[in-house]
C-alpha cells in the first residue's frame, strides 16, 4: 500500500512537468486559447443581435445640459469615459432632490444630544439615580425641613408633651389595628 500513493505523486508531477514544458513551447503573443464568446442571441423575433459594447458615435453632452433624471447617463458610464467627467456627471445626477430624501431607517439623523425624558418615579426606583440624583436633594429638603421645623417650634411656644399612641384592646403593640385592617403582616412577625 505504500507505494500506491509515491505512484499517484509521480503521476501528479509528471503530468504539471509535462504542462509546464507546453506552456513555455507556445508562442507566448498567441496565449492559451480562452473561453468562446457567445453569439449574441436575439430575445425576440424581429430583433437583431446589437453588441452591448459598441461604442456610440455621438458625442457626450455637457455637464450643463443634463437635467437630473430627465437627463440619460449611460453614455458617461461607458468605459473610455475619464474618470473625473463620470464622477461629475453622477454628481449632477444625485444632486436631484428625487435622492435626497431621508427615510427613518437612517441612524444619524436623530438628535442624540436630547436624552428621553425619564418619568421621576422611574428615575427614584433606580439605584444609580439615587445616589447621583436624589441624595442630594433629599439632604437638601432635610436640611430645609429642619430649619422650618426649628422655626416652627420657636415659633408656638413651649413643647407640648408627648402623647403616647392608643393601645389596642387586645393587648398588642400600638398600631397592631390597622396592620390587621390592611391584610399585611409586620415585618419580622412569625407567619
Amino acid at each position: 500500500m505504500s507505494g500506491q500513493p509515491e505512484k499517484e505523486v509521480q503521476k501528479f508531477l509528471a503530468r504539471w512537468s509535462r504542462r509546464k514544458v507546453e506552456a513555455r513551447r507556445t508562442d507566448p503573443e498567441e496565449g492559451p486559447p480562452g473561453p468562446p464568446e457567445a453569439a449574441a442571441v436575439p430575445s425576440g423575433p424581429g430583433e437583431s443581435p446589437v453588441p452591448t459594447d459598441a461604442p456610440t458615435d455621438a458625442p457626450l453632452p455637457t455637464i450643463e445640459e443634463l437635467r437630473g433624471l430627465e437627463s440619460e447617463y449611460r453614455d458617461f458610464l461607458r468605459p473610455g469615459v475619464d474618470e473625473t467627467l463620470r464622477r461629475t456627471a453622477l454628481k449632477k445626477l444625485f444632486q436631484d432632490p428625487h435622492f435626497n430624501v431621508m427615510d427613518g431607517l437612517d441612524t444619524y439623523i436623530d438628535d442624540y444630544s436630547k436624552p428621553d425624558p425619564i418619568p421621576e418615579a422611574m428615575l427614584r426606583a433606580l439605584e444609580q439615580a439615587k445616589g447621583l440624583i436624589f441624595d442630594r436633594e433629599d439632604e437638601r429638603g432635610a436640611s430645609e425641613a429642619k430649619a422650618a421645623d426649628a422655626a416652627g417650634v420657636q415659633a408656638s411656644g413651649p413643647a407640648s408633651p408627648l402623647v403616647p399612641p392608643p393601645v389596642s384592646p387586645q393587648g398588642g403593640e400600638p398600631g397592631d389595628d390597622e396592620v390587621a385592617r390592611s391584610g399585611f403582616s409586620k415585618p419580622g412577625a412569625p407567619v
